[in-house]
């Protein structure tokens, strides 16, 4: 039996928001798959004016929920293991 899928709502909620940049060059970033003193699974990365937030979380979700590869124009990245999972500086 497989695992239970999250909802977006529950989805969403495990995620880490951040906004980079300014001007024309602003960008979100969002992260998933937080494992403690590792770090983050997924990520996916977009300029704000080629791809809002909300689309950016469709385009997370339907990654890691059912494996759909993120569109060309979104920057993303993917730790294969534990020991490739990456760190966010916190700014603040």
């Amino acid at each position: 039996m497989g695992k239970k899928k999250l909802t977006k709502k529950e989805f969403k909620e495990l995620c880490s928001f951040h906004e980079y940049g300014g001007g024309p060059n602003k960008r979100n970033a969002i992260y998933y798959g937080y494992k403690q003193d590792y770090g983050w699974k997924f990520m996916v990365k977009g300029i704000v004016s080629e791809v809002k937030k909300n689309e950016l979380l469709d385009i997370l979700y339907d990654w890691v929920m059912d494996d759909i590869e993120p569109p060309y124009w979104v920057q993303s990245n993917y730790a294969k293991n534990d020991n490739r999972r990456f760190k966010i500086a916190v700014v603040g």
